[in-house]
């Protein structure tokens, strides 16, 4: 613990600034193109994070602990950008609940690679994650009991909506990327500093991100124009990420992935809850029980 603080508050406070931090992205990639918002945000994100410098320790630094940062800035950059997508074209309250499949994802890579090994109860928490995941698959259910239990079932749906699929399939390779790149931030922790990997990954993210729009749109050129009209918000979302990944790297310092990626997940909770509300979002009754039933196997896997 550091300063008498146990892991699990560090865990709990990341989500709550990953929650409020959802919501208001959602708000800005209403107005804005995913990868534009993306290159913006990292560079701010990076221009904060210099604020650190004074507590960043470079000494410790090795070349291996270099790389498998970078590598988790790799995989993360990618995630981000695909996540956007995501949130830019679905709904925050269907988005923001099936996130949380990111945690089992995180838990097969830390038994591959870490010897993490799930208890029976865990192995039950995976189940009811999966199962909410797959209640929420937008356009299975066409219709709702007011209580928010499906009257309906339609799987011909599935094929008609094809745009939602594409993003839902962005969606899910984003959650298996930031599964996998959060072993590699939990390795590279055991070898560096919290401070000094928040400061390095914010740098690195910045630069997979030019290179991304460089290989997308072709010309970075063009982002001082397409993003002058982003206003302070993204200056909180900024401040929001850079807290939210300095408390979930000191939980993850103090405690297995196992335990950490399931409690981050209570984030789900504002979004689906306060950003649904906001932007009137449909079936928000169903969503709200669904996040609810999903983090009940958060609890199996963290108990």
């Amino acid at each position: 613990m550091l300063l008498g603080i146990p892991w699990y508050i560090y865990a709990l406070a990341s989500a709550a600034f990953i929650g409020v931090k959802t919501v208001l992205q959602k708000a800005e990639l209403k107005k804005e193109h995913s990868l534009d918002y993306v290159v913006a945000f990292s560079l701010v994100t990076m221009i904060i994070a210099f604020f650190l410098w004074p507590w960043v320790r470079l000494s410790n630094l090795d070349l291996l602990s270099i790389v498998y940062t970078y590598v988790a800035a790799a995989l993360g950059s990618i995630a981000i950008w695909l996540g956007a997508k995501a949130l830019r074209h679905l709904e925050v309250s269907f988005v923001s609940p099936q996130t949380v499949l990111t945690t089992v994802f995180s838990l097969f890579f830390a038994y591959l690679f870490l010897h993490e090994v799930l208890t029976g109860n865990q192995w039950i928490g995976v189940a009811v994650l999966l199962l909410g995941g797959v209640i929420l698959v937008r356009g299975s259910f066409v219709s709702f009991h007011s209580f928010g239990l499906p009257a309906k079932l339609q799987i011909g749906k599935w094929f008609n909506k094809k745009t939602i699929w594409l993003f839902e399939l962005f969606l899910i390779l984003s959650m298996f990327l930031f599964g996998l790149a959060t072993v590699f931030d939990k390795i590279v922790l055991t070898r560096i500093d919290v401070i000094t990997f928040i400061f390095l990954i914010s740098i690195f993210l910045f630069i997979n991100h030019l290179i991304l729009y460089w290989a997308v749109v072709g010309d970075i050129r063009q982002i001082p124009a397409r993003v002058d009209h982003l206003g302070w918000m993204i200056v909180g979302i900024a401040v929001l990420t850079i807290l939210s990944r300095l408390t979930y790297a000191q939980a993850l310092n103090l405690a297995d992935l196992s335990l950490v990626m399931p409690l981050k997940k209570i984030s789900i909770l504002i979004p689906t809850i306060w950003g649904g509300q906001l932007f009137k979002e449909k079936h928000l009754s169903m969503r709200i029980a669904v996040a609810l039933l999903m983090l009940f196997g958060v609890w199996l896997l963290v108990k």
